[in-house]
């Protein structure tokens, strides 16, 4: 694989882009969030809806130009022309058994699954530094791990819940919806054990853990500023 891609370039010149001449400021605060999700549980929705309120507040030095990188970071991994990967497995977050991987790597000539992951971390780590990014799934609370200021939530609901906002979101029928809930759960705990030997479902792992059933994504998008508020203090007081 290339060492650096035209994509990481540009992330590195934002990251670094130089100041005006004899201006004297601290560095800059990179705040970024990381929602991890059951399949069904609606991260995509809470990304859109933390988005339009993080445009709400007042201070747009900080809260001002946020983006999400879900669809994104997909684009960018899929049009890295050293890496053979559709942009469905990406999008599914497919994560194969060793067995399998190894047959598919055979019939569709595709990367090696940990070889295309390893440029995913990578990019999901340059977008945490460039900061103001709102990283749906991808490992994100594990790759981003001593980076901040930040806000790592995880989002979870009754499978029978997730199962039928699968179907409404894809028009699946019941079966459908439930295989592809228990494929992408399975994959995304898969990943975390392979990768960093932790178990998605532990609590520990995130800032806060919702129930999407019980509480609206509003409440859970405003609950995440203001957690993201007092970071954010912290790290410039401390800097």
């Amino acid at each position: 694989m290339s060492s650096v891609n035209p994509i990481e370039r540009f992330l590195f010149a934002k990251m670094y882009e130089t100041r005006p001449s004899g201006e004297q400021e601290r560095p800059p605060i990179r705040p970024f969030v990381t929602i991890s999700r059951q399949a069904g549980a609606g991260g995509h929705t809470l990304a859109r809806t933390l988005l339009d309120v993080l445009s709400r507040q007042a201070d747009a030095r900080i809260f001002g130009g946020w983006e999400m990188f879900d669809q994104k970071l997909v684009a960018m991994v899929a049009h890295d022309p050293d890496l053979q990967v559709s942009v469905e497995s990406l999008l599914g977050e497919q994560y194969h058994r060793a067995a399998d991987d190894f047959f598919r790597q055979i019939l569709t000539s595709s990367t090696h699954q940990d070889l295309v992951m390893d440029r995913v971390f990578r990019l999901v780590r340059l977008l945490a530094e460039v900061g103001k990014a709102v990283i749906v799934g991808r490992a994100g609370s594990e790759v981003t791990r001593g980076l901040g200021p930040s806000v790592s939530v995880r989002l979870v609901a009754p499978k029978e819940v997730r199962i039928e906002r699968m179907m409404n979101l894809h028009g699946m029928d019941r079966k459908a919806a439930r295989a592809a809930t228990e494929s992408q759960d399975e994959g995304r705990s898969r990943l975390l054990r392979r990768h960093f030997r932790v178990d998605i479902n532990d609590p520990l792992l995130y800032d806060a853990t919702w129930n999407t059933a019980q509480v609206s994504c509003e409440a859970i998008a405003e609950s995440i500023v203001d957690t993201l508020r007092l970071r954010i203090h912290e790290a410039e007081v401390v800097g």
